[in-house]
């Protein structure tokens, strides 16, 4: 096909828009969710400042615009990771093995309230025992890990712990020993843990968290045990989790300047610690959403991969091919999910789904129908599983690799997103980064004015919400709520009583006070913190140790 020129595109242009003058549009002006300008046409004239070879490319190579790998879907599809968790580790256990059996390929085990926080559920914490497996599953020791994972190939399969720094440690060393109880090795063993310092703050402030620096020490501990000293391999030791700051309101030029700047934050640390970037950065992974904008998601997740791309290229210069290579997951958004005519969710997930497949993601979790009242019931899980299913098998999508690339609209947007998130990135930078945003307040202030921006727009209408404020139905028929287990205290309860009763007292309290020591030089804790939790030592005792010595932190709220 042979291509007009500049000049005859401007004429033809021109005719056009005088041709359609005095045809009335729906509104005066359309934006993205980010607030950029979209223009009612795009033509060869927006994308004439994008060559080729520089700015998109050829997939699995250099910006890596179209995708990390040469044939993407073409060589195998991405991984479905569905977030599960509820009531005790027995209970998710059987959700986990229905849903091997319906086709998950990688499991991400959805913690409850206690779990985040790091607090036994016979802890004195107000409360604290009528959170029990009400968001999630509990694993408050290893015998709570043990019997998440009873029966379950875990040789075979993908395991993501979505945990955060306060209890990263404890968590994924349970894993690592229950896998050596069962004759495997942690080199073996592949998985993810969340262990996000702005999950932690900003995206969720869980009670007594850390301040800003411990909490990434801790991170560091994880990616430093895990990676640069090579005791996991195959082990992603930190999955930046964007999708929780999306959560709360921000706009996809926030959420990936935020999540470039976390991921940057972590790298000058292991580097203070005398770690090349080749010892690590090609483990790094990154967790982002899947939000109501069908076409600026789909550029974010081109530009945020040719932005890890600059970012490594003119910072940090890595040998190691994989370390340019910006890997996701992709969660469809659960913010956008209405508890009223709660099936539209289905809809509204598939849509979410497809743009994370056109935008190249390594693996997807979409969101139950229910979510927006209930922990998800089985039903609506498995028909969250056959959302991605039908996508594989039925839409011809992965047929072809980046099939959106060359479109005019993609491309331009896909180069405005990219200006606005490095313009983003470099304001955080310029404070100092993530530590000292989150230090002075402007990480909170941020997300604070995002959210009462959604808010206002939806109350205004100017955000159309199916169900919340517009296409209301009167008198509609509840869902059914999926209930979880009311005895869940009780079983956990009892669960850390009985293994209380078996463990060496005497080798625990000498663990907890090696632990003391660990943390007030500042070194490594992986390698204490593993022989405690494989003594029978609980999560609220770890993490009680960090409190003691660090001190609880005093969040910044701003005006």
């Amino acid at each position: 096909m042979k291509m007009a020129d500049s000049e005859e595109i401007t004429q033809g242009l021109e005719g056009w828009n005088k041709e359609k003058d005095g045809w009335e549009e729906r509104k005066p002006e359309f934006t993205s969710d980010a607030g950029i300008p979209v223009k009612d046409l795009y033509t060869p004239l927006d994308t004439e400042n994008i060559d080729y070879v520089r700015d998109i490319g050829f997939p699995g190579q250099p910006p890596y615009t179209r995708g990390v790998y040469p044939t993407m879907y073409r060589g195998r599809h991405w991984t479905i990771r569905m977030f599960s968790g509820h009531g005790t580790p027995e209970e998710t256990n059987d959700r986990w093995r229905m849903l091997y059996d319906e086709g998950e390929t990688g499991f991400s085990a959805a913690v409850d309230s206690l779990t985040f926080s790091g607090v036994d559920p016979d802890q004195e914490v107000h409360g604290a025992a009528h959170e029990v497996g009400k968001e999630g599953v509990p694993l408050y020791s290893i015998r709570g890990v043990e019997a998440l994972v009873d029966n379950l190939p875990i040789e075979k399969m993908s395991v993501a712990l979505v945990v955060e720094p306060m209890t990263s440690a404890a968590i994924t060393s349970m894993y690592f020993n229950v896998a050596r109880e069962r004759g495997m090795r942690k080199e073996q063993l592949a998985g993810t843990t969340q262990n996000d310092i702005l999950t932690m703050t900003i995206g969720y402030i869980p009670w007594g968290s850390l301040k800003p620096a411990d909490l990434l020490k801790l991170a560091c501990d994880l990616i430093e045990y895990c990676t640069a000293m090579g005791e996991a391999p195959r082990w992603n030791p930190i999955n930046f989790t964007t999708y929780n700051y999306r959560e709360g309101g921000i706009d996809a030029v926030q959420e990936i300047g935020m999540g470039l700047a976390n991921a940057v934050a972590h790298i000058e640390e292991l580097l203070r610690r005398g770690w090349k970037i080749d010892d690590f950065v090609h483990r790094l992974a990154f967790h982002l959403s899947a939000h109501r904008d069908f076409f600026e998601e789909i550029a974010k997740y081109r530009a945020a991969r040719k932005l890890w791309y600059r970012l490594m290229k003119e910072r940090y210069h890595p040998e190691n091919p994989d370390a340019y290579r910006f890997r996701f997951h992709v969660q469809t958004a659960g913010c956008s999910l209405t508890a009223q005519q709660p099936m539209v969710n289905i809809v509204r997930t598939a849509y979410q789904a497809l743009e994370a497949v056109l935008g190249g993601t390594q693996s997807l979790h979409t969101n139950s129908y229910d979510e927006a009242i209930c922990l998800p019931s089985e039903e609506s899980v498995r028909l969250a599983v056959r959302t991605q299913e039908l996508i594989q098998e039925e839409t011809g999508v992965t047929s072809v690799v980046d099939p959106l690339a060359g479109s005019y609209y993609v491309e331009a947007l896909t180069r405005e997103l990219e200006e606005r998130i490095w313009d983003y990135f470099m304001r955080i930078e310029e404070m100092g980064g993530v530590v000292e945003a989150l230090n002075t307040g402007w990480l909170f202030n941020e997300m604070s004015k995002a959210f009462n921006k959604r808010r206002r727009d939806q109350e205004s209408g100017d955000e159309r919400i199916i169900g919340v404020n517009c296409y209301v139905m009167e008198d509609e028929e509840a869902t059914p709520p999926f209930r979880t287990n009311p005895r869940a205290a009780e079983v956990e309860k009892d669960r850390l009583a009985d293994l209380r009763r078996e463990r060496d007292e005497s080798k625990v309290a000498a663990l907890l006070n090696q632990l003391r020591e660990v943390c007030e030089k500042r070194e490594n804790v992986l390698p204490v913190v593993s022989e405690l939790t494989a003594a029978g030592a609980t999560l609220g005792e770890i993490t009680g140790v960090y409190r003691e010595i660090w001190g609880i932190w005093q969040l910044p709220f701003v005006a």
